[in-house]
């Protein structure tokens, strides 16, 4: 038994680089020492060891705040962590789910803690857990921002250039960029050559017509690689009659919370991936679930999410993404990359990117394999908190 003796959270107010905005508005953050738009981080802690996890929660997917996943891990979920088996990791999930549904952000930084504590205890890296390694080299995608034409097309340019990332997603919409959306893709598609894939994502912004004039437009030659969310999350059916219309994959994001969403999305025959975010659907564990149904299905599943600006997601995406058979295009969380944003908490760098490739390694050190710099974590507190059989106290 590893029992669980202490949860230790810390808001940290820490910021990415990079403000990004896609077709449903920019994503808010807070002047320093806010709460909008930080991350929570998460430590649980036994036998000796400790194990982290965290989460920047990303407006509006999940519905969450920092500020609401640092009361939720205080309130309801360390409570009734303290003195159970770290070892029981299904167990502990589905308790809380029944002490607090729906909040995946924060459920997925005590997935994250107990998969890097029991990988630490074990002394096996984290995607043992998860099934064991598929690939040791993963290739990475740059997601663009939205913004106007030479921008966009300026930014493709770039990253490609100094990350040498080979897959290039564009956020598209809303529907009255139409036109302009087109003209950028196809800029892109000209400006980057045939060895560079392009992706498209309206994060729910298009209707069934504007969606397939969209796609087959910028697919004329064959090199759209997917399109995501094309129309909102629940309207599956829409997503089939898309699906029946063009020869791009289409990937479901915001339709897919859950592996019960993942089981609907195949019932209606409503795309051709599944994007995976942990922070979306509870942690690496319920995201590995949804790859699953996946592949039963004959569906291929994408590790999305950025990390933007968060190194320790990045390092749990690569575990997940390592472990995926069906495992489809690039993964998106080059930006939490210490070349590409230098996260200060961490203080070694157990993956990185190889800019020759556009690819970054998975760590074979135990848990999710990374060290801690406690003393960045204290001086980029907004607060921290120790909970343990004597009660909570301020650290």
């Amino acid at each position: 038994m590893l029992k669980i003796e202490a949860i230790e959270i810390v808001g940290l107010d820490t910021m990415p680089k990079r403000r990004r905005k896609m077709a449903t508005g920019a994503y808010v953050y807070s002047e320093k020492g806010g709460w909008a738009g930080r991350s929570v981080l998460c430590g649980i802690r036994a036998g000796g060891l400790v194990g982290w996890g965290e989460v920047r929660p990303i407006n509006p997917f999940t519905g969450e705040t920092a500020a609401a996943m640092f009361s939720n891990l205080r309130d309801f979920f360390a409570p009734i962590l303290i003195g159970r088996n770290a070892f029981d990791i299904e167990s502990i999930l589905v308790d809380l789910d029944r002490r607090l549904p729906a909040n995946p952000a924060t459920k997925s930084t005590i997935d994250m803690a107990l998969h890097d504590l029991v990988g630490r205890a074990l002394k096996v890296p984290a995607y043992v857990l998860l099934g064991g390694a598929f690939r040791t080299d993963i290739p990475l995608e740059w997601s663009i921002s939205l913004d106007d034409e030479k921008t966009m097309i300026a930014e493709a340019l770039d990253v490609v250039e100094r990350y040498g990332v080979k897959t290039v997603c564009i956020k598209v919409g809303p529907l009255d960029r139409g036109d302009l959306d087109i003209r950028i893709a196809r800029g892109i598609q000209k400006e980057l050559g045939e060895s560079i894939s392009l992706g498209a994502d309206a994060n729910t912004t298009f209707d069934v017509n504007s969606a397939v004039r969209f796609a087959n437009s910028v697919n004329e030659t064959g090199r759209l690689a997917y399109f995501e969310q094309p129309v909102p999350a629940e309207q599956l059916d829409n997503m089939r009659r898309i699906r029946d219309r063009v020869t791009v994959p289409i990937m479901a994001d915001e339709s897919v919370y859950s592996p019960q969403d993942a089981h609907r999305i195949v019932q209606a025959g409503a795309a051709d991936v599944l994007a995976l975010k942990f922070y979306k659907c509870g942690g690496l564990r319920r995201a590995r679930e949804i790859a699953v149904i996946a592949n039963a299905a004959g569906l291929r599943a994408n590790c999305a999410g950025t990390a933007n600006g968060s190194y320790i997601e990045a390092i749990a995406a690569s575990h997940l993404c390592a472990s995926i058979p069906n495992h489809a295009f690039a993964a998106e969380f080059i930006m939490g990359m210490p070349s590409v944003n230098q996260d200060d908490i961490v203080a070694d760098r157990p993956i990185d990117l190889n800019k020759s490739e556009g690819t970054c390694n998975v760590s074979t050190n135990p848990g999710l394999g990374f060290e801690l710099d406690m003393e960045a974590v204290r001086r980029n507190a907004l607060a921290h908190m120790m909970i343990d059989e004597k009660g909570t106290r301020s650290v």
